[in-house]
């Protein structure tokens, strides 16, 4: 039966051994996924631009777009650790990138996904930076700079960036979580997949008649766990190990 798989917050690293793993992972995807759907931070550091490529962005996207041209389908969504991969990736390694929200229908689910990061509407001090250091100006400077220099600059930036959001990581914005999923319910959607909070949950929310069911993708980095749904609907939280999926 035909299925897709969705994971977020891999935050692969250059010279991480997980980078191995990784790749072992999408070669072994079995025949009957039609879709690989990655909810953002696949890397701890992902910029569009190709002075910022190092080997292990360069070995995964060539293997992303491998899959796509055997005819299985990879769609993008933005995390926080990533910036303008648009231009660089739409239609090669991805089929689409989305800066912020994806929907689609698969099976009986009307389905959006989101990386997770906008969520939390209390988190003001993080939605600000998020505004600035996707907009175009940061860009700009660091293309401008020297290679080395401007890693050392995109480093300090995500160092900032986790300073910013931790203390409303320490616990999950249910409620936060139940609004953003309500709005998603009222726009026609009755499923939500959401990456960005490193844990596994499960949720069904009701208002009016109507229900929404939220899946919170697990961070693969620490467990190499991920969503797998079928063409019937039925939803499972799945693991990789060595020879595949259990």
């Amino acid at each position: 039966m035909k299925s897709i798989i969705l994971l977020g917050d891999a935050h692969l690293r250059e010279r991480d051994p997980e980078v191995a793993v990784f790749l072992d992972f999408l070669r072994q995807l079995p025949s009957e996924t039609e879709a690989l759907y990655l909810l953002g931070d696949l890397f701890d550091l992902w910029i569009g631009s190709p002075a910022f490529l190092t080997d292990s962005h360069l070995s995964i996207a060539r293997e992303l777009e491998r899959l796509r041209e055997g005819g299985q389908e990879v769609i993008y969504v933005e995390g926080n650790r990533d910036y303008h991969l648009k231009g660089l990736y739409d239609g090669g390694a991805f089929g689409e990138v989305a800066e912020e929200g994806f929907d689609f229908v698969f099976g009986p689910r009307r389905i959006h996904l989101a990386h997770g990061d906008l969520v939390n509407r209390k988190d003001r001090p993080y939605r600000a930076w998020r505004r600035f250091a996707k907009g175009p100006v940061p860009l700009g400077v660091l293309k401008s700079l020297p290679a080395g220099l401007a890693r050392r600059v995109a480093d300090r930036m995500e160092r900032r960036i986790a300073q910013t959001n931790r203390r409303h990581r320490i616990r999950f914005p249910e409620q936060e979580c139940r609004r953003f999923a309500l709005d998603q319910l009222r726009a026609g959607v009755d499923t939500l997949v959401l990456g960005h909070f490193h844990q596994q949950a499960r949720f069904l929310w009701e208002e009016e008649g109507r229900r929404i069911e939220v899946f919170v993708l697990p961070s693969w980095r620490e467990g190499r766990r991920f969503l797998r749904l079928d063409a019937e609907g039925k939803a499972d939280f799945d693991s990789f190990r060595a020879g595949g999926a259990e």
